[in-house]
């Protein structure tokens, strides 16, 4: 009977807790102290959001959130919610681990963002990622990062290990597919001056700052590709240099034409072998 007791009102002062903190929950310093983190990792970055709540489970819920940078004022990363809470487990190890979910673009991403410092945002990360169904389209920063259109529904996962203050120079991996994109081409190639495919598939990985394209594989009507190389990564991602090579089938010509992508992601200079 005592024992019982006890349950309930354990159960009683937990509920009791929760309603509290979801009616009393101080969003003004939640937000200054989820801004003065993310400034003392990267002075470059500005957080911006209409609101910050509880959430169960514990966790903090911001509303309409923006991502820039002071340095590229035009470049803005937008979510309508981001929901960021303690791994408890990590918590009772002595590490700070955050699960961050995040609607964006029409999909959801959800993360898993772990520090090698103890209690610590500073210092060596480990990110697992896994997202779906975020329309690119909608991301007016992507094509303010590479210049010209990008359109698709993006899905895939992401794994790093390093510093976010020096990404280049971590490792790791990446499986991504995009369905029912297009991308506006810099200048037209066989008469095409947009490239619409049914599916891209990819796999990546990143060590010692060179991207490497395993593969790449492209199925659409208006040609299928198959591609492998390195992306060596600059300080300004626009300027890292390509070395790509692939085989493509153009429908319209029943021709399988070997290529190789040279130059800069700004500028890629295509030929034909």
């Amino acid at each position: 009977m005592k024992t019982k007791r006890w349950i309930t009102y354990t159960i009683y002062g937990i509920l009791i807790t929760v309603i509290f903190l979801y009616v009393r929950f101080p969003s003004d310093n939640a937000a200054n102290y989820i801004k003065s983190i993310v400034v003392a990792g990267n002075p470059n970055v500005v957080l911006s959001f209409e609101s910050a709540s509880f959430c169960l489970l514990p966790g903090i819920k911001l509303g309409n959130v923006e991502i820039g940078f002071r340095d590229r004022p035009n470049l803005v990363f937008r979510t309508d919610t981001l929901k960021i809470r303690p791994a408890l487990a990590s918590l009772l190890s002595g590490k700070l681990s955050l699960l961050l979910n995040a609607s964006i673009y029409g999909g959801n991403m959800q993360t898993d963002v772990a520090f090698a410092n103890r209690f610590s945002t500073e210092g060596p990360v480990r990110i697992n990622t896994g997202f779906s169904g975020i329309n690119l389209g909608k991301c007016s920063c992507l094509k303010t990062v590479t210049g010209r259109r990008t359109a698709g529904i993006l899905s895939g996962s992401l794994s790093y290990d390093g510093r976010l203050d020096r990404i280049a120079g971590g490792t790791g991996n990446a499986r991504l597919a995009l369905v029912d994109g297009s991308v506006q081409l810099l200048r037209d190639i066989f008469s095409f001056g947009e490239l619409d495919f049914d599916k891209m598939e990819a796999d990546l990985t990143l060590k010692n700052r060179t991207l490497k394209i395993t593969s790449l594989e492209m199925t659409g009507k208006q040609l299928n590709g198959s591609f492998s190389g390195n992306i060596f990564l600059n300080k300004n991602i626009m300027r890292s240099r390509l070395a790509i090579k692939g085989n493509v089938k153009i429908h319209a010509m029943n021709r399988d034409i070997s290529t190789a992508l040279n130059g800069t992601i700004a500028n890629p200079i295509l030929r034909f072998m």
